[in-house]
């Protein structure tokens, strides 16, 4: 596998592709152009003892440039392989020489091509145009169904940034309280948090939906939608002024986590997972979707990048916060993450992101599950979901959370409308 991986660094050539930018895959299936270590899909095709000529050509056709440490880029979809029959040749040069395409043109996405409506591929070889806000929907994904700027990510009233200050009455309207049914006593249990991405879907952490946290508190009943502080059903601001509506607890028609999460896993991967509510919400002031990474323009990570994490979880001074926090935090370097947990024998891996570090100012328990986001193209994205750490708020230790980028199929795969 690892001379496979090779030969691919070499035949994509010198281009470089941003991270995350959409493409379209050799089915011509809209995907996403990631290292190939982190399209599931692929890799595990790669992972395999021995791969099949198609296999190899599937892979090497769905490649997208390679990133800054020479890791090729593959456009990831669902797809494992060709969809339809192929002819193979001896040969891969003459195979692509015979359709007038380089398996790179194939795969990139082209600037400021003009797709007309954005509907369809027509006749323009299958490229996407990257000055669109998501990509094109191949059939049976849930494109369509995410929410777009300015629907989603709203800008807030107030933008300025402090670690650890109650979040102001209106920020971050899609954040989500999720509610547990005790199974010692009555009542209602918050224990995890959650991110509403469009009308009908709330993106939380797997194992705030199977697992430990069920077994202990008891089955997860509702969400609690708009709220600002627990304590009070009404919040008003602080300075005056008209008060918000009323929290909104709307039922569970389906809780989904990730197939391939393990909770014994100690890195805790693929801890992702999608709540469907019973109806559709409305949006408000107070209830409002963010963006996901796909619908705006990629952005490559940058070490010292301030990021937002939300919740009610763990203070220095109480179990649970009754008004909803927010703490800016910075990202780390992958390789400085994996020799910090590589201590405690933890293997991050590239579908997860790493934050924070400084003593006293990390996300902890009660903000499972929640949001970690970054303001860019005029709006609030969803950058990681909060997974896990090595206690709370220890210096040099940062918080681990599940990349929704690297899930962005998977999440298009189980939306429906």
């Amino acid at each position: 596998m690892k001379l496979f991986v090779l030969f691919l660094c070499i035949i994509f050539g010198e281009t470089t592709k941003a991270r995350y930018a959409r493409c379209v895959n050799p089915n011509q299936r809209a995907g996403l152009c990631v290292q190939i270590n982190e399209c599931q899909t692929l890799y595990s095709v790669l992972q395999q003892s021995s791969l099949s000529p198609s296999e190899r050509q599937f892979i090497r056709a769905s490649g997208c440039g390679r990133g800054p440490d020479q890791r090729p880029f593959v456009c990831c979809t669902q797809d494992t392989g060709y969809t339809r029959s192929r002819r193979l040749t001896s040969n891969f040069a003459d195979y692509y020489d015979n359709l007038g395409t380089t398996p790179a043109q194939r795969a990139f996405v082209f600037p400021s091509e003009n797709l007309g409506d954005g509907f369809g591929f027509g006749g323009n070889g299958g490229r996407v145009d990257n000055s669109l806000s998501q990509p094109v929907a191949a059939p049976g994904d849930g494109s369509s169904l995410l929410p777009q700027p300015p629907t989603c990510g709203g800008v807030t009233i107030e933008n300025k940034i402090y670690g650890g200050d109650d979040a102001n009455l209106y920020e971050f309207p899609w954040t989500v309280l999720l509610e547990y049914r005790r199974l010692a006593g009555s009542g209602l249990s918050t224990s995890c948090a959650g991110t509403l991405i469009n009308q009908r879907y709330v993106l939380t952490a797997a194992h705030c939906l199977v697992g430990r946290i069920l077994r202990e508190i008891g089955p997860l009943s509702s969400v609690r939608l708009g709220e600002h502080d627990t304590r009070s059903s009404v919040d008003c601001p602080s300075g005056g002024g008209s008060c918000a509506p009323a929290a909104q607890r709307l039922g569970i028609a389906e809780a989904r986590a990730h197939e391939l999460y393990k909770e014994s896993s100690p890195n805790q991967q693929h801890d992702i997972g999608l709540i469907r509510l019973l109806s559709n919400i409305r949006y408000s002031n107070s209830i409002q979707p963010i963006c996901l990474p796909s619908v705006v323009a990629p952005e490559s990570r940058q070490v010292g990048q301030q990021f937002m994490v939300v919740g009610w979880g763990r203070t220095l001074q109480t179990a649970r916060s009754p008004i909803k926090q927010k703490l800016a935090v910075s990202f780390v370097a992958p390789e400085q993450c994996r020799r910090k947990f590589a201590e405690r024998k933890i293997s991050i891996v590239p579908t997860q992101l790493c934050a924070g570090g400084k003593y006293a100012q990390d996300s902890c328990d009660g903000d499972s599950g929640g949001p970690l986001m970054r303001f860019r193209d005029n709006a609030w994205v969803l950058e990681g979901v909060v997974s896990f750490g090595y206690k709370c708020g220890l210096k040099d230790w940062p918080g681990v959370y599940t990349s929704v980028a690297a899930y962005d199929i998977w999440i298009r795969q189980q939306i429906r409308p």
